[in-house]
């Protein structure tokens, strides 16, 4: 649904001079569709006079007045809006709202103008128009539907740095006008987009999407990134140019409504009871018993996660910021059921029964993790699959090679090995070094914080929020064991299970890096994801594994051996308010 012209036809009565100005600037796309030749003249009230020509080299428009025209047109503001929205020139002529001296049956093909109705802020640039960024966040007061504002409120900022920039706050209301000013409203402001003036141009004529933008690091959102979305959405549908995602948004509701409850979740808005971290003192580890007892205090339930307001933040996402996110999560969601069926060896060569129970409970905390992400790509997702396996291989085609590297020739070869030799020790300290360290140790615990980073900053999915957070607070606990029990062997025989320590970071470390790189990425040296330069991800991932090498008693090779890439220092990331 195209909401031009009805918009022209609202600011012609209650803002004539803002439709004027859009108008104008848009002149050189809408008099392209024009038969040519044709020169004239068009004076606008007080706003000024330009000169139109139109012919084999298309349509130019400039300020300013020449004798040597077909005709001269005059008109108020409001004539104008309403001659674009489509009023016959005639009529407006006869009703005195414009005024035509020189040849006026070659006026008659102005009508081809009024056919801008389809012609979207994209068209506009691309026939030569000038856009005014105020005149054009403005005009969304008009362009966004009072009815698409139901049941929403807030208000957000667009910042366009650069000459030619601005500051303008857009204020939702539910059901009412939306409300555009350079003013800052009354009460919270829920984010700010801040663009450059050239990439909001480039923005706007579609050179570039609003995820490409942040993941080239030309668009900063410092806020909630729901209501941008929403916007963002609002002025596409206004240009009708929304239909494929009102297509995918309408199938993904009916996927989320037939899945909720799915692992018999309540979706009523219950929340898991809040645990006891009970951190251990400053320098200890915890005995097997102590994390035993922690696990029973720490337990939570998969299916109470509520993820009522993450369904409806989902389906309003566009589908390319979508897969952006699949690719991400892909990586827990299909890794927690391949660490689940995969530790499972482990139990049976654990060389300790204090050993052996920790690992039961790790296998409980694999399974419910497992279950956790399920629920979130059968219920908010909307994956298209019955169940979960079926989602699982639909997650699964989007993983890149060192994702498989790493599951496949790392852990699922030596879970496999070990349930050949369950009585093998060394086997079992390499398995432990894998699955602790370099796994969950590296990969895992990086990806969660940065992630659940981005998703508390911009205020996305607060139920996957809060899930998230649980499972990370279980993997931190899993993490504590793999150190305990890797320093308690290095301690027994530091020659022997050291170095078996030592060469396995060595040998898989370089390669499941690579598992942070994006599709996208055109070097693992240097990327953005989910907002976050290569070099801070890195580093946080790299810290985490030298602090717990240095527990064990071992040295730590350099961080440019191990990671693709160059690692940020503490203090860079502490200025840029990244974990350290």
């Amino acid at each position: 649904m195209d909401r031009t012209r009805t918009a022209l036809r609202e600011m012609a009565r209650e803002d004539p001079e803002l439709a004027a100005r859009l108008i104008i600037q848009t002149l050189p796309a809408a008099a392209s569709r024009i038969r040519a030749p044709l020169r004239y003249q068009l004076t606008v009230g007080d706003m000024g006079t330009w000169l139109v020509v139109v012919d084999d080299d298309g349509a130019r428009v400039q300020p300013g007045m020449d004798g040597d025209v077909d005709f001269a047109l005059s008109t108020d503001p409001a004539g104008l809006a309403e001659l674009a929205a489509g009023a016959s020139p005639l009529r407006l002529m006869l009703g005195g709202r414009v005024r035509i001296r020189g040849k006026r049956r070659r006026a008659i093909r102005l009508r081809a103008m009024s056919s801008a109705n389809g012609l979207s802020m994209a068209d506009a640039l691309a026939g030569g128009a000038q856009l005014d960024p105020d005149a054009v966040y403005r005009s969304l007061a008009y362009m966004i539907d009072r009815d698409w504002t139901r049941g929403h409120t807030f208000a957000i900022a667009y910042e366009l740095t650069g000459d030619g920039g601005g500051k303008w706050f857009v204020q939702v209301d539910d059901g009412n006008r939306v409300r555009v000013t350079t003013e800052p409203p009354e009460g919270q402001v829920a984010a700010t987009t801040r663009v450059s003036v050239d990439t909001f141009k480039r923005l706007v004529s579609g050179e570039i999407s609003p995820a490409q933008s942040m993941r080239e690091q030309l668009a900063d959102i410092d806020g909630e990134i729901y209501p941008t979305v929403l916007v963002g959405r609002w002025i596409e549908r206004a240009q009708g140019r929304d239909d494929d995602e009102l297509e995918r948004e309408g199938r993904q509701r009916d996927i989320q409504s037939r899945r909720a409850g799915s692992w018999g979740g309540s979706g009523n808005g219950a929340r898991p009871t809040e645990v006891d971290s009970a951190p251990a003192r400053t320098g200890d580890l915890m005995t097997y018993g102590d994390l035993y007892a922690l696990w029973e205090r720490q337990n939570w339930r998969a299916h109470e996660i509520d993820f009522s307001i993450d369904r409806e933040q989902w389906v309003t996402t566009p589908r390319e910021a979508q897969e952006n996110t699949t690719w991400s999560l892909g990586s827990f969601y299909i890794g927690e059921e391949r660490v689940t069926a995969d530790l499972a060896p482990f139990l049976g060569a654990a060389p300790s029964g204090e050993v052996e129970a920790f690992l039961a409970t790790q296998l409980v905390d694999e399974a419910r993790h497992a279950v956790f992400f399920d629920r979130f790509g059968a219920e908010v997702m909307a994956l298209e699959a019955d169940d979960l396996r079926g989602r699982m291989l639909e997650v699964q085609s989007l993983m890149l090679p060192a994702w498989f590297d790493t599951f496949d020739n790392g852990l699922r070869d030596v879970a496999n090995r070990i349930k050949a030799r369950p009585d093998d020790l060394d086997l079992f300290v390499e398995g432990i070094t894998v699955y602790h360290l370099v796994i969950e140790g590296v990969l895992a615990t990086t990806g969660q914080r940065m992630i659940l980073k981005y998703t508390e900053d911009h205020g996305l999915y607060p139920g996957f929020q809060k899930g998230f957070s649980l499972v990370e607070q279980d993997e931190h606990r899993h993490i504590a064991f793999g150190v305990r029990f890797l320093r308690d062997v290095v301690a027994d025989d530091p020659g022997r299970h050291g170095a078996t320590i030592e060469r396995t970071v060595a040998e898989l470390v370089p390669r499941a890096a690579h598992v942070f790189v994006p599709e996208y990425a055109a070097s693992p040296r240097e990327f953005v994801s989910y907002g976050y330069h290569s070099s801070f991800i890195y580093g946080y991932a790299y810290r985490k594994l030298k602090r717990r090498m240095g527990v064990l008693g071992l040295d730590c090779p350099p961080p440019e051996e191990l990671m693709p890439g160059p690692i940020a220092s503490v203090e860079e990331a502490r200025d840029a308010g990244m974990p350290v």
